[in-house]
């Protein structure tokens, strides 16, 4: 039981550790950009495409998702840990990708790469469905935004319909996982309100108003 305690503990803070590392800060650092002054300033995958162009916005977007996917996979596969220690793990490493500990601001990204990567570990059946829904939302509104929080807010009735058994500890993860990615697109929904959200060009991988 201590042991697992333990384990649980020291896996929560590596894959805090991980989810944190700035990413996207890393790269736009290397071209001698400060992505905090560009586009939104989110050092997510989204700001540094519109900055620096979508290649380098997806190795971000991949690598953010690799951070998701470690910490629960290493925990399943060499680690005899409950349901509950699992979900921990893999919430410490979406919450360290947010409030990276790494740069003073605390600031990093809004969790959507990150939280998918260990949605594909933990929820493997679920995350066909949110792909589904993110790239569905993502075409027809052209508001990566939009998407993403659709994506998150509605796999909660999805696993509450499709997962069996339906466990507690399941729906409080993703309840509390939306509700955090609500929390970091704050700024999306009062520009969404207001009609100035800008609107992803999937051909030039720029956004316009």
């Amino acid at each position: 039981m201590m042991g697992n305690i333990l384990g649980t503990a020291a896996l929560c803070l590596v894959g805090f550790a991980l989810g944190g590392i700035p990413t996207s800060h890393i790269v736009a650092s290397k071209k001698h950009i400060d992505l905090r002054s560009r586009g939104s300033g989110n050092l997510g995958a989204t700001n540094l495409s519109r900055s620096l162009g979508p290649r380098l916005g997806i190795l971000v977007g991949v690598l953010d998702i690799l951070k998701g996917v470690l910490p629960p996979l290493v925990a399943l596969a060499f680690f005899d840990l409950s349901r509950l220690s699992l979900l921990s793990i893999g919430m410490m490493t979406i919450a360290g990708h947010i409030y990276t500990p790494y740069l003073p601001s605390h600031r990093g990204g809004k969790g959507v790469a990150t939280g998918a990567g260990v949605i594909a570990v933990l929820f493997p059946p679920t995350i066909l469905f949110a792909l589904f829904v993110f790239f569905s939302v993502a075409i027809v509104t052209r508001y990566i935004s939009l998407a993403s929080m659709s994506t998150y807010v509605l796999l909660i009735p999805y696993h509450s319909v499709m997962g069996r058994p339906v466990e507690c500890a399941n729906l409080a993860f993703l309840g509390l996982l939306s509700l955090l990615i609500l929390s970091t697109h704050r700024e999306n929904v009062k520009r969404l309100l207001h009609h100035t959200e800008p609107k992803f060009s999937f051909s030039a991988g720029k956004e316009s108003v």
